[in-house]
């Protein structure tokens, strides 16, 4: 008997030889333009995209195309955008749950390079899932594992190497190279935890209060004894938020609280009021107006020392 083929079941058998064909068409496209083809490298954060570059140099063209101002977490790419991530040789993801659309999206498995897989027995699961809404990505959870992992700088130095690893399989004939280069983004991230050590050590154990939930690798990494709220540096907090503040400051006295970007002047003089002075911890997520992550966290360790510490500040 004569078989029918049904035509959605050819369609599927062509999706399918076409997505087995895709990346060795890709190949042959590479071995027709040559080596010197730079990278596409497409990123979810500012941190793996700066920490790419450096690495890569001239034979990558490293692309994070979230807007400014949003928090890349959370911000979900248009279909153009999802496309462009879809066509680049790799895609450097944070790990630990962070920028939740590549969940939802249909991503190249072999393209994906989970810069935090090395490092996934060491996240720092978060006891409570709170809801709330801020900035142009509106209302989102935080929940699961914590995710700002390069604010800890010996996590920032695997994500780094995990990415020469991929360029170096990638390109491995500019693997000397990209080692080169890899060494000395070593360099400069040993040397951020040396001085975010000393800060650390200044500030012993005197209590400091976070105004989101993000610095847990931070606090991990250096011993800090803090405690979160869920304040926005743009937005002038609601009365009970004050309240909280004010049955928590008897038993945990902290004289600084740790702000992502400069908060409200209205709210900064109040809490200088209550006897706490506001200082600026950028996570640098999104891209910066100005240099880059490295850069900021120098900011970020500048300020602090500039700041003293709460241990010397009377009420």
């Amino acid at each position: 008997m004569r078989m029918l083929r049904s035509p959605l079941l050819v369609l599927l058998a062509g999706l399918a030889a076409a997505c087995g064909s895709e990346d060795s068409e890709r190949q042959a496209a590479d071995t027709a333009a040559g080596p010197t083809r730079p990278l596409s490298v497409y990123a979810v954060n500012h941190p793996l995209a700066a920490m790419a570059e450096r690495i890569g140099g001239a034979d990558v063209e490293v692309t994070f195309p979230a807007p400014p101002g949003e928090d890349p977490a959370y911000w979900s790419p248009l279909p153009e955008a999802v496309v462009a991530y879809q066509g680049a040789d790799l895609i450097l993801l944070n790990g630990a749950g962070y920028a939740k659309w590549v969940a939802q999206s249909s991503l190249p498995a072999s393209r994906l390079v989970d810069t935090g897989a090395g490092y996934a027995d060491r996240l720092i699961p978060l006891e409570e899932t709170v809801t709330h809404s801020h900035g142009p990505e509106g209302e989102h959870a935080h929940g699961g594992a914590a995710f700002t992992t390069w604010l800890d700088p010996t996590l920032a130095l695997e994500q780094a190497r995990a990415i020469a690893a991929a360029f170096e399989r990638a390109r491995p004939e500019r693997a000397a190279t990209f080692r080169e280069r890899l060494t000395l983004l070593e360099e400069e991230l040993l040397a951020l935890d040396g001085r975010l050590d000393g800060v650390a050590e200044a500030l012993g154990d005197a209590p400091l209060i976070f105004s989101h939930p993000v610095y847990q690798y931070l606090e991990r990494r250096y011993g800090l004894n803090g405690r979160s709220v869920h304040w926005e540096p743009d937005e002038e907090p609601i009365g009970r938020e004050w309240r909280k503040l004010e049955r928590l400051l008897p038993e945990h006295a902290a004289r600084w609280m740790i702000w992502e970007s400069e908060p409200l002047t209205s709210v900064e003089a109040r809490l200088e009021e209550m006897g706490i002075r506001s200082v600026v911890f950028d996570p640098c997520a999104s891209v910066p107006p100005e240099g880059d992550f490295l850069t900021v966290m120098s900011r970020n360790v500048e300020r602090f020392e500039a700041a003293g510490s709460p241990r010397d500040e009377g009420r």
